[in-house]
């Protein structure tokens, strides 16, 4: 199935994914950082969703869990997909209601807010993202910005 840019996504796969690793990690591609889900649970840790900075490796991701989350003890399995999409589609696609039932959170109230502070982040996220490119901020161009020109003719 294509998404709203053209980029194939297997669903299939990425529900996979979601249903049976006991962390996983989204990446965007607008933004460095990083959607982390964690569905382990036990007397002292609900499930996590948490938007974080992105880590240097797999390890340090691993590490900086064990520290967050020291009564769960290493993860059985910790995966990292790429969504090359919005938040926005993360959500239209259903992907997004795939993860919430992951963690449970409709069965929960801290977690369904947890979800939803997640979600929101993302899409603030997302739209400075945007704003920051419309404004060209950080983004190489190949004609200088009119005010620019200006300044510099003013110096000559």
């Amino acid at each position: 199935m294509y998404s709203e840019n053209g980029v194939l996504i297997d669903f299939d796969e990425i529900a996979k994914l979601v249903n049976s690793a006991d962390v996983f990690v989204v990446g965007f591609s607008n933004f460095p950082e990083r959607l982390i889900v964690d569905t382990r649970v036990n007397e002292n840790e609900l499930p996590l969703v948490q938007v974080v900075e992105p880590a240097r490796s797999a390890r340090d991701r691993v590490a900086w869990l064990h520290r967050r989350r020291p009564s769960l003890g290493v993860p059985k399995q910790f995966s990292f997909f790429a969504w090359p999409h919005s938040p926005g589609f993360l959500r239209d696609s259903g992907t997004w209601e795939r993860i919430r039932r992951s963690v449970n959170a409709d069965a929960e109230p801290d977690l369904a807010a947890q979800c939803d502070a997640a979600m929101r982040q993302l899409e603030n996220l997302d739209a400075a993202a945007m704003l920051a490119v419309l404004k060209g901020e950080g983004c190489l161009t190949l004609w200088p910005r009119e005010e620019d020109s200006e300044d510099e003719a003013e110096q000559s």
